[in-house]
């Protein structure tokens, strides 16, 4: 088995999470409530934050404002490449199956797995909301318990 580098500490950064609910808390996924409609699975990861202010507010006017190190995340190309790797992992539901329900169990199933592996957060390029192939910022959805408990 290969032997794999240590990973580097990273510097903290001021990351962004923009919303139109001025009474949202950030916290994990819970109760079936995701954060990107639309994204499959992706949508119960955990809430994003975009490295521009400019990206978070494109999704809302009230942003949120939070430090972050990420130490080893887990780097996809892309929102959809991220979507299509959890899929593949995991396969589509079963016919009957709530289509919901599955994404947030495969989702959760796909944190714990990339947990284990020392991955703290997963990042990929986007845009504004309504063009997010520009790829101007990073999106970085924190899997780790201990960003929750600041």
């Amino acid at each position: 088995m290969p032997k794999r580098n240590p990973p580097k500490k990273r510097k903290s950064q001021t990351v962004y999470h923009g919303t139109d609910n001025p009474k949202l808390t950030i916290s994990p996924v819970k109760g079936g409530f995701g954060y990107h409609p639309g994204a499959g699975p992706v949508e119960f990861l955990g809430p994003s934050f975009s490295t521009s202010k400019e990206v978070a507010n494109s999704y809302g006017k009230n942003i949120i404002e939070r430090e972050f190190t990420t130490q080893n995340p887990k780097r996809f190309k892309s929102m959809n490449a991220l979507r299509e790797n959890i899929i593949k992992t995991f396969g589509l539901p079963q016919n009957g199956q709530k289509i919901a329900e599955y994404y947030k169990d495969i989702a959760e199933s796909y944190k714990i797995k990339l947990q284990a592996e020392g991955y703290d957060a997963v990042i990929f390029p986007e845009g504004l909301k309504k063009n997010i192939n520009d790829k101007i910022a990073e999106t970085i959805i924190p899997i780790s318990e201990d960003f929750y408990e600041k």
